[in-house]
């Protein structure tokens, strides 16, 4: 009879202690999978996100084939109507608003308007223009804003993020607030191109470009990429606008040993290079005129 309690007694301890292993085993796989949840959750950032617009795909979008507008050398009126616009994108760039947008154009305009081949230069809003709609599209907007030049502003974003060694710190709450365990970078490319519209000539191209780096919170990674992503644009701008300049002087290098455009005034249709100087001032033959005539009347005096 005490054999048999004893055994008794015996089996159920067994079956409580197979019971508190079951018991530790599946809170320890709950565990396992709260963790992995809360590391899927704050690992959703992970991997690479681009953000671009082409001048290639707007202006020949699908097969179109380059046809120039008119044949032999063009002809470009200076000083020139300029048109400034952002290539139109189905996606808009992370952290860049239409007023910074705006903004970087005008800063763009200053630095053109500085220049004496330009008569004036305005800002045309992006929605004029559509994605893919080609030169007729350019055309169109061209004509709208009565410019025969267009400076079109394209740019090429590129963000990186990745979780560093201490990420597996992610998998508490607390760590996601306080542990920068996420690298973050932004690589931008902006570039300006502008064409003659008539000929649709590319008449030259200034490239600007950034890159840089942070390290932020798992529940701060969206903060940290559109502040990276904003002043990347921003330090590309300011790059591109510091190599305007060289550009400008490699196409009037190109213009005079080259030939590939000709330059004429606007008004008198002469060469640009054989232009009067400053405002007011004559022509040689003109000058010769003048001094001409004031020898006569002083003669008659």
């Amino acid at each position: 009879m005490d054999e048999s309690r004893t055994h008794a007694a015996r089996g159920r301890a067994g079956a409580w202690q197979r019971c508190g292993r079951a018991i530790r085993t599946l809170a320890a796989a709950a565990g396992l999978l709260a963790l992995a949840g809360c590391a899927s959750f704050f690992s959703g950032y992970g991997g690479r996100t681009g953000y671009s617009s082409s001048v290639v795909d707007y202006l020949y979008p699908g097969d179109t084939r380059f046809e120039p507008a008119t044949e032999g050398v063009p002809e470009v009126r200076l000083p020139a109507r300029v048109g400034l616009m952002f290539v139109p994108s189905r996606t808009d760039p992370l952290g860049l608003s239409a007023a910074d947008k705006q903004a970087l154009l005008e800063q763009v305009r200053k630095a053109f308007i500085a220049h004496d081949f330009i008569d004036r230069i305005e800002i045309v809003p992006e929605t004029y223009l559509r994605p893919g709609g080609g030169f007729q599209n350019l055309e169109q907007v061209a004509r709208l804003h009565g410019v025969d030049i267009v400076a079109l502003v394209s740019y090429d974003q590129v963000l990186r993020t990745e979780e560093s060694a201490a990420s597996f710190l992610y998998w508490t709450i607390v760590g996601a607030y306080t542990i920068p365990a996420t690298k973050n970078q932004v690589s931008t490319f902006v570039e300006t191109s502008v064409f003659d519209v008539a000929s649709r000539t590319l008449l030259l191209r200034a490239p600007g470009q950034d890159q840089r780096d942070a390290g932020s919170t798992a529940i701060r990674v969206g903060d940290v990429q559109r502040q990276l992503a904003r002043a990347g644009f921003q330090a590309a701008v300011e790059n591109m606008i510091a190599n305007l300049d060289t550009s400008i002087a490699d196409f009037n290098r190109k213009v005079k040993e080259e030939g590939q455009v000709r330059l004429v005034d606007r008004k008198s249709g002469r060469d640009w290079s054989k232009r009067s100087g400053g405002q007011g001032s004559v022509f040689p033959w003109e000058l010769g005129i003048l001094l001409l005539a004031a020898a006569l009347s002083l003669r008659r005096r």
